[in-house]
């Protein structure tokens, strides 16, 4: 049953000089509210994730009810084709590096900010990232100021998975095989992304920007995470200032959510509580 007391705007941004890169994204706000000075979360979806998967329409939901404008989005590179649905292009991901993932996050915040998707209070703007996008949002945060920052399961490293034996088979064989066990695709990860990692090392250094940010953090983390280990969330919290960290005891990566999400188990109602209640006190 569609909620009457939220309203969503579909948007999409490209890029003049490179003609198939594209951005898609939807904006969630309270029915009726486009023209009102909103705060706004902008929300980071991690690797072989995108926009629509499990929680994150359920969170973008409850921020709109809640008030906020949230906007949610798939990254140039993350596979995803125009349908929003399918992973239709590989050839994108391929492309993808974690530098062109900044530059995307940037393009949208930049757009917030023209008052694009709508009115926005711009001393009031938060973000939330998963995994990846959680490091994604460390980064950016670190160089485009906003108030209050949610970190689910966030990444502390860029070369989480660059051990030796990998880094070598990629630069021989110029690309990177990944399989997506919930699809059955390989998804292939290009030379690009090690290139981009190598060269620009220390404009990726989670922890450096990290110690940057002086806006209001949660970090939240699952203590049975099986894809990012916890002490990553130890990591983010011993170089940040104005932090908390909470671990949940037994909560995997996803925290209990799945795509499609059919139901919301204790660990992810305890996230979408602790994120809300979290924004609510910094941007309210």
């Amino acid at each position: 049953m569609k909620n009457t007391a939220v309203e969503e705007e579909n948007f999409e941004l490209t890029y003049q000089d490179e003609h198939r890169r594209a951005i898609r994204g939807v904006v969630s706000r309270p029915t009726g509210a486009r023209d009102d000075q909103a705060p706004a979360v902008l929300i980071l979806h991690g690797f072989k994730g995108f926009m629509d998967w499990g929680f994150f329409p359920l969170l973008a939901c409850g921020l709109a009810e809640t008030g906020f404008t949230a906007v949610r989005f798939n990254t140039s590179g993350s596979g995803v084709g125009a349908d929003g649905v399918d992973f239709s292009d590989l050839a994108a991901f391929e492309r993808d590096t974690f530098s062109r993932q900044l530059e995307d996050v940037k393009r949208v915040h930049e757009h917030l900010l023209s008052g694009a998707l709508g009115g926005v209070d711009a001393d009031h703007i938060g973000m939330v990232g998963h995994s990846r996008g959680g490091g994604m949002a460390l980064l950016h945060a670190a160089h485009c100021p906003v108030q209050a920052l949610v970190t689910w399961a966030a990444i502390d490293s860029v070369t989480n998975f660059f051990d030796e034996p990998t880094v070598e088979s990629w630069r021989s064989d110029g690309f990177l095989d990944i399989p997506n066990s919930r699809t059955g695709q390989i998804m292939r990860v290009g030379s690009a992304m090690l290139e981009d990692v190598e060269q620009n090392s220390e404009d990726l250094d989670i922890l450096s920007a990290a110690r940057k940010i002086e806006a209001a953090t949660l970090v939240l983390h699952g203590s049975a995470d099986e894809a990012v280990d916890p002490g990553a969330a130890d990591c983010i919290r011993e170089v940040m200032s104005n932090v908390e960290l909470e671990i949940k005891p037994g909560a995997g990566h996803t925290f209990g959510a799945t795509h499609p999400l059919e139901e919301v188990v204790p660990e992810l109602e305890w996230l979408l509580a602790r994120t809300l209640g979290h924004l609510l006190t910094h941007l309210t």
